[in-house]
């Protein structure tokens, strides 16, 4: 299966192969990002399982000290988020990372670092 990484270096959104290790957090899950400071700089759409049919809807927010912000939806299910703080620099894990919905209940339960891989859960139907 394939799935999406953010480069830490070059903040790309760009396809890889092969499983990942996410951490996982029981209970309340991560809290999504608060997007009232940030405006939305771009939409596209990408190709997160690998069959070749870009699927998921990618939004790109930027707030006014250069923090950035990426919301993943497909069919309508909003599956990760990820973000990436200009200040702390793109491996401090704490600020920079992507938290996903695993199981399609709503709640962020997986945490990946942007040098990660990750890909659409699989109960999201695509």
């Amino acid at each position: 299966m394939r799935g999406f990484v953010f480069l830490s270096v070059a903040c790309w959104l760009t396809l890889v192969s092969n499983a990942c290790n996410a951490e996982s957090h029981a209970g309340a899950g991560y809290p999504p990002p608060d997007i009232s400071r940030f405006i939305l700089t771009g939409e596209e759409d990408g190709d997160g399982d690998g069959d070749g049919i870009n699927e998921t809807h990618i939004r790109h927010y930027r707030d006014i000290p250069g923090d950035r912000v990426f919301s993943m939806t497909t069919n309508n299910h909003l599956w990760a988020w990820s973000l990436q703080s200009s200040a702390s620099g793109t491996m401090d894990p704490k600020h920079n990372f992507v938290i996903r919905d695993s199981d399609c209940d709503g709640t962020f339960d997986e945490k990946y670092g942007l040098d990660e891989q990750f890909h659409v859960p699989e109960c999201v139907d695509h």
